[in-house]
């Protein structure tokens, strides 16, 4: 059984920086024998400082914790998904740390193409791409047909000779289709498109057999066309993170020497008026549009009908039909309040009260 483990990543970059220390017993003190501050690498960042070897500590309070208990009440509850969400959020940035500060070593024959694999996929993501590299080693080219503008070729797979797989290959943008379907699936580009690469004497990963969400730069680069139903305060939020990150290496580089500090300083200031001018100017571009549509129509005017249980009536009838009274037709009032009623009704009363006293009499 092969039981052999993948190699450490790298982590090792020569660099010659230290702090050496060294106790004097005659003065019975610590003395510094050596000190170098000059790194040939990028520092960790103050959220990436958690992962460094001697930072990595977790309390025995922390371990005791646990996320899910019997009878939780509601405000337990919130503070347990909270938890779960940093945890998330913790996993997340130590994948991060470790895709931005190791190199994983090349174990294929194909080198040129994982290496190009190991600079720009995230580390999960290239695990799982180096796989796919791995099992190409089993498929080999049966057929290939010349069509205009694409190659299709016939895939087949050492002693399975009655599994086959077609794959197509654009030569203008280097594109692949592959009737195994698993870059449709997942995202990564199968052990069909390696193949392919072999045959075509490819280098590198084309740029159409990526997507960006695998890449280092995913958070970095985010898309500029965004839904119009997505929030303004979220857009601006990947817009502030994007700039952040963009903004990070340059800061570094600029600090490491004294004329590309005030350059760099300079820069920013002259950027910074800019970028207000810019956003006072979209301000208030906004509040005029915002304005004008409320002075386009200050009248108020009947709500719209709805249409709801019932009928709403027909308001586009010119001569609605008019309400009379069931008594004398005339318009105005109803048969409740008709005077012709409450006449013949006084009328017949007194007649009655009549005829009653004659009775009596």
């Amino acid at each position: 059984m092969d039981r052999k483990r993948d190699p450490k990543p790298i982590t090792r970059c020569g660099c010659m920086a230290a702090f050496r220390m060294k106790y004097d017993q005659k003065s019975n003190e610590w003395k510094v024998v050596e000190f170098a501050s000059d790194h040939n690498h990028e520092l960790a960042s103050v959220s990436d400082v958690q992962f460094l070897r001697s930072h990595r500590k977790v309390e025995e309070s922390d371990k005791a914790q646990r996320f899910v208990e019997v009878k939780t009440r509601l405000y337990e509850l919130f503070q347990h998904v909270d938890r779960a969400l940093a945890c998330i959020r913790h996993n997340e940035a130590i994948s991060s740390y470790e895709s931005k500060h190791s190199e994983l070593t090349i174990q294929t024959q194909l080198g040129m193409i994982e290496k190009h694999a190991v600079d720009i996929f995230t580390r999960t993501a290239f695990l799982r791409v180096r796989n796919e590299i791995k099992h190409e080693q089993l498929l080999f080219v049966v057929n290939r047909l010349e069509n205009d503008g694409n190659r299709t070729y016939t895939i087949s797979e050492y002693q399975r000779q009655s599994f086959t797989w077609e794959v197509k290959y654009y030569l203008d943008d280097q594109r692949m289709q592959c009737s195994y379907l698993f870059f449709e699936s997942y995202g990564f580009p199968c052990r069909h498109f390696f193949t392919i690469m072999k045959a075509e004497h490819l280098n590198q990963i084309p740029s159409t057999c990526i997507m960006k969400r695998w890449l280092k730069t995913a958070k970095s680069d985010p898309p500029y066309k965004h839904d119009s139903q997505i929030l303004d305060d979220v857009i601006r939020t990947a817009r502030f993170s994007a700039l952040s990150a963009s903004c990070s290496k340059m800061c570094y580089f600029g600090s490491r020497t004294s004329e590309g500090f005030e350059e760099l300083k300079s820069e920013i200031a002259r950027l910074q008026l800019r970028m207000e001018v810019l956003c006072n100017l979209n301000t208030t571009t906004t509040q005029d549009i915002i304005q004008d549509g409320l002075n386009r129509d200050k009248i108020v005017r009947d709500p719209i009908i709805v249409k709801t249980k019932g009928d709403y009536g027909n308001t586009s009838n010119p001569n609605p039909k008019v309400r009379r009274c069931t008594i004398c037709k005339d318009v105005g009032h109803t048969r409740r309040k008709c005077q012709s009623l409450h006449t013949q009704q006084a009328d017949v009363d007194g007649d009655s009260s009549d005829a009653l006293n004659e009775d009596m009499v």
